[in-house]
């Protein structure tokens, strides 16, 4: 499921509050970082959402269907998401 603008743009802020928390890590133009983290979370959420298209597309290809949420549906959709992320990184 894709993550809204609001829970991209949350998330980067919990991110750069935490980074100025490491010891160590100091962030000296949070106005070039923080874009940076919204590019990769909202990249991330694209891959996410790709990911799920090509699994649901691969579950309702079998010649017999499962009622999506069912158990036997849920740990099918498991096994085909970590065989379509080992396909794609080579995993």
């Amino acid at each position: 499921m894709r993550m809204s603008r609001e829970r991209i743009f949350f998330l980067a802020e919990r991110i750069m509050k935490e980074l100025g928390n490491v010891p160590g890590v100091t962030i000296k133009s949070p106005d070039e970082v923080r874009p940076e983290i919204i590019r990769v979370l909202t990249d991330e959420s694209k891959l996410e959402e790709s990911v799920d298209a090509e699994v649901r597309k691969t579950l309702a290809s079998y010649s017999r269907p499962m009622p999506e949420g069912s158990r036997e549906w849920e740990v099918l959709y498991d096994k085909t998401r970590e065989e379509v992320f080992r396909k794609r990184f080579r995993l």
